[in-house]
């Protein structure tokens, strides 16, 4: 008969998991492989007995591996790759692959995950006979992303669970931004300083000489300043007083502010004008409007504090064809690279630019470093895999945009924060590969929440799916 979990015996799962833990470390000597793997039988054990529980730890592991990592590899001299890198990438699929066998997607959410999966191995057999290492990490973490769409799918036609991305950015958000405007305003800590020494962050120094731009517990500034945005979108569709919403906003703004990140500014002015424009409610307005105006406070009243020009000097900068040389160098290598892309029927091989690139230790292949992600994935999958990518994505949003027009009432505002969200990170992917990580996870997982919002069926109470080994929960007195 097959085991399942019940409330009883999953009470004595942290004792097991500390027992396992200690175990492992001693058997293996590579704490960093005892941890991930204990965490991983930790996200299982959860996911099957409360779907909400593990959905919601997996977006906790998402937002507190980096921090965990750095704290592990100050305290351990372990040689070697690093597996507690890859755990949120595997626990996001495992779950997915669970999430698979509870529910029936439709015609149009195949369609996404057919042309997603297309896009992104199409680049793969190139990319394997230059660089195999870069090749499979870029698989593992662009198909990770896109299984989270699975994930979105399965929140939306259960209305009584709600969004996990949401509850775990809204419990975990301002915690962070805390601890990122420490970063900045205090000396590193151990384990900070340590992940910035080693890991040769790019452009990690802040405007403002001796401090650094915040990244809080994520692995990047850029991360943490698109996640903070995504928060603050969540944060504007927040059904509660306009004292408790501006408490939970307020250090979500100023960490935001202290990453020093343009483009995250850029793409969350944009995504706030089009939650406005699907919303076309007074309460949509009159909040991006609050926003909109401290900002531009910020902006004219910021050269009465050193921080606070280093931000305005930061943001005015944008554009600017003296000052702004990122953007230089961005246009540059879009006039070099973007010929050279449509070229190349089948890429230049998955892992030959964007993020992945610099992960691989080989030193084989001739890598390239772009920041423009669509460029980034032209580049490495070629123009026909770009179409379906595309394709996918359109899909998305137009479902997102399709399903504001259908919301009743009560759910309008979430629906266009949404949308919000999706424009958002596509205007940030023109900056960064928002598809790869974190923000490609919560793309994707936002993805399958629009599509399941148009085809999908809902779950009704009296008929949730059977837990993934089969058996019903029962009571040990059962």
């Amino acid at each position: 008969m097959a085991y399942t979990l019940s409330r009883r015996n999953f009470a004595s799962a942290p004792l097991v998991a500390f027992v396992a833990l200690i175990a492992g470390a001693m058997a293996v000597k590579q704490p960093q492989i005892a941890v991930a793997g204990v965490l991983l039988v930790l996200l299982f054990a959860v996911r099957n007995e409360s779907r909400t529980a593990g959905l919601t730890l997996l977006w906790i592991y998402w937002l507190l591996m980096p921090f965990i990592r750095r704290v592990i590899d100050l305290l351990s001299s372990a040689p070697g790759a690093d597996p507690l890198s890859l755990l949120p990438f595997i626990a996001t699929v495992l779950l997915a692959v669970m999430e698979l066998r509870e529910n029936r997607l439709s015609r149009r959410a195949r369609t996404v995950l057919m042309a997603g999966t297309v896009a992104i191995l199409a680049g793969v057999p190139i990319g394997l006979t230059v660089d195999p290492a870069a090749t499979m990490f870029a698989a593992i973490a662009y198909m990770a992303g896109l299984s989270a769409f699975v994930l979105g799918w399965g929140d939306h036609v259960r209305p009584r669970s709600g969004s996990t991305l949401e509850q775990a950015l809204r419990v975990a958000l301002v915690p962070m931004a805390l601890y990122g405007i420490a970063q900045y305003f205090y000396p590193l800590t151990s384990w900070d300083d340590n992940w910035v020494t080693v890991s040769e962050l790019a452009s990690i120094e802040a405007p403002q000489e001796g401090h650094v731009r915040v990244f809080s517990t994520l692995n990047s500034p850029f991360t943490f300043a698109i996640t903070v945005a995504v928060g603050l979108m969540f944060g504007v569709a927040m059904r509660k007083r306009f004292l408790p919403t501006m408490l939970y906003m307020l250090p979500l703004i100023v960490a935001l502010a202290l990453t020093f990140v343009r483009s995250a500014w850029l793409s969350l002015v944009i995504g706030l004008i089009a939650y406005a424009a699907a919303g076309k409610g007074k309460a949509a307005g009159k909040t991006v409007a609050i926003i909109l105006v401290c900002l531009a406070g910020v902006v004219v009243l910021g050269s009465s504090n050193p921080t606070t020009k280093a931000f305005t000097d930061r943001i005015t900068s944008l554009g600017d064809p003296d000052s702004d040389k990122s953007a230089k160098e961005r246009l540059e290598t879009t006039n070099r690279l973007l010929p050279q892309s449509l070229s190349q029927p089948l890429g230049a091989g998955l892992g030959q630019a964007g993020l992945a690139a610099g992960l691989s230790e080989s030193g084989e292949g001739d890598v390239v470093e772009v920041d423009n992600g669509y460029l980034a994935l032209l580049y490495q999958s070629g123009p026909l895999a770009f179409v379906f990518l595309l394709t996918a994505i359109a899909i998305c949003v137009g479902a997102a945009v399709k399903m504001v027009g259908r919301a009743p009432p009560d759910e309008r505002q979430y629906r266009a924060v949404v949308v919000g969200i999706l424009v958002m990170l596509l205007v940030a992917e023109s900056s960064a590969d928002v598809l790869f990580g974190l923000p490609g996870v919560i793309f994707w997982y936002l993805g399958g929440v629009s599509v399941a919002g148009m085809t999908g069926s809902q779950v009704g109470p009296g008929s949730e799916p059977e837990p993934i080994n089969g058996m019903a929960s029962r009571d040990a007195t059962g």
